[in-house]
């Protein structure tokens, strides 16, 4: 019946959102692209940071710009700033 399946039906909340925090880095803070890398990510100072974010327990995601083999690394928070030394590339800003 209808009542039973609303019974089972997860609860749906609204995320919330209000506080939250972000900063958006790329190759030299001007928006410039950086070096062409096809190496492993761990030669890729976007990719590198993006895995010692993750490593450090940091909601982030990169993301290709609109330039061809341009990245930004976008990391998220609530409260505090986390610190990031040690986790940013130091090419990054």
């Amino acid at each position: 019946t209808l009542e039973s399946r609303k019974a089972v039906a997860p609860s749906r909340r609204k995320a919330e959102l209000t506080g939250i925090k972000w900063r958006r880095y790329n190759f030299g803070g001007h928006g410039d692209c950086g070096p062409i890398i096809s190496a492993p990510a761990q030669d890729d100072p976007i990719l590198l940071s993006f895995i010692r974010c993750l490593q450090a327990n940091l909601l982030c995601v990169w993301r290709r710009d609109v330039k061809p083999d341009c990245k930004e690394l976008w990391i998220f928070w609530w409260g505090d700033e986390p610190n990031l030394v040690g986790v940013i590339h130091h090419e990054l800003q």
